[in-house]
């Protein structure tokens, strides 16, 4: 065999291995994009983006949805769109307002995705029941989850005895339609035009605003909920003071009585949240602290709850926040004619449901 024809043979080998390893690279990623969860309403989602479908997604209607533990990100599952990343909440609002702006959309806007995400996901990262761990699960229109209510009963059987007894699990339909929440923001013409940082502190006045809001609802939907465990209303001869850490212990107490698991979060009022932060061991001044069991507790502080009382539990199984993932903005030109002022409105629809109301439980003060 000549030395030509053998090079060219060996190049041929080289070649085919080549094209095979493009081949074996092209069907793992094809695979791998194949298995990731697409994002309601936008396409697949990028391989780089990835959460296995088996643990964060249900499946509704055919629909695999998302659901998010609070480290995860809603930005990861939607690909911005050409030109997106340009969007500035401040031009927008220079537009509206007919001052020169890169800008050309006035009127009525929905935010691009990629913006509107990490508003919303700005949003989480600051709610307290975020912050407590609760799931994400973004929805394009009205969706319906199961809420468990309670479990089946289970018999221990001995042989050819009867001693079984049918019993099913309590389920209930719990419907995710947010309503809207909704910011308004009055602008003049001066702050707007002087402003060097308006992009910035648009976001962050909205993302702070409705965090807020969605606590203070989020915290009156669990308060309201009749099938969350609580001592209300049972007078107890132990003291369940919400700003003492012997008064959580008690809480505690009562829920491992009721065979729940240790809180891994609590959520109480600001004011009680700094008293048990003020307690001193003794007279040296040596600072209290939580008590070795609560150690690993998530403490969180909120005025959207009142005093004397708090939620405590695993709001990652009992508690999640339907977001809708679009956000929209509106400027109101000279809405406040007499000072020349502009109001933006910002709204967008997420809202908090209880899923699993014995993973959570109800501390009051007052019994």
């Amino acid at each position: 065999m000549s030395t030509e024809l053998s090079r060219t043979i060996e190049e041929l080998g080289k070649s085919f291995e080549e094209f095979k390893a493009a081949q074996d690279e092209r069907l793992a990623q094809v695979e791998l994009a194949q298995n990731r969860i697409p994002a309601p309403g936008n396409g697949p989602v990028e391989p780089e983006s990835g959460f296995l479908p088996s643990k964060f997604c249900v499946t509704l209607e055919g629909q695999r949805i998302p659901v998010l533990e609070k480290s995860q990100k809603l930005s990861d599952y939607f690909r911005p769109q050409e030109g997106e990343q340009d969007f500035s909440l401040g031009d927008y609002v220079k537009a509206s307002m007919g001052l020169r702006s890169k800008a050309v959309t006035r009127g009525p806007e929905t935010v691009p995705t990629a913006v509107s995400m990490n508003i919303i996901d700005a949003v989480r990262t600051k709610s307290r029941v975020m912050q407590a761990g609760s799931m994400t699960i973004p929805i394009e229109g009205k969706t319906n989850l199961l809420r468990i209510e309670g479990d089946p009963t289970v018999f221990e059987h001995s042989e050819g005895v009867e001693d079984i007894s049918e019993s099913e699990p309590s389920f209930t339909n719990v419907e995710l339609d947010p309503g809207a929440l909704v910011a308004a923001i009055p602008l003049t013409m001066e702050i707007v035009q002087d402003s060097l940082n308006l992009d910035a502190a648009l976001q962050t006045s909205i993302t702070a605003a409705m965090a807020r809001k969605l606590d203070s609802t989020a915290l009156s939907t669990i308060l309201a909920d009749t099938d969350i465990p609580t001592n209300a209303g049972e007078s107890p001869a132990v003291a369940r003071d919400t700003e003492t850490w012997s008064g959580v212990l008690s809480a505690v107490g009562d829920m491992l009585a009721l065979d729940m698991d240790v809180p891994t979060a609590m959520i109480a009022n600001a004011a009680d949240y700094i008293a048990r932060a003020g307690q001193q061991a003794d007279s040296a001044g040596n600072w209290l602290g939580a008590p070795p069991i609560l150690s690993g507790m998530a403490d969180l502080q909120t005025t959207g709850i009142d005093a004397g009382r708090s939620v405590l539990g695993g709001f990652n199984l009992g508690f999640a926040v339907a977001v809708r993932h679009e956000l929209r903005l509106e400027v109101i030109r000279f809405a406040k004619h007499k000072s020349a002022t502009h109001v933006l409105v910002a709204y967008a629809r997420m809202a908090g449901y209880v899923i699993q109301p014995n993973a959570l439980f109800i501390q009051d003060k007052d019994g």
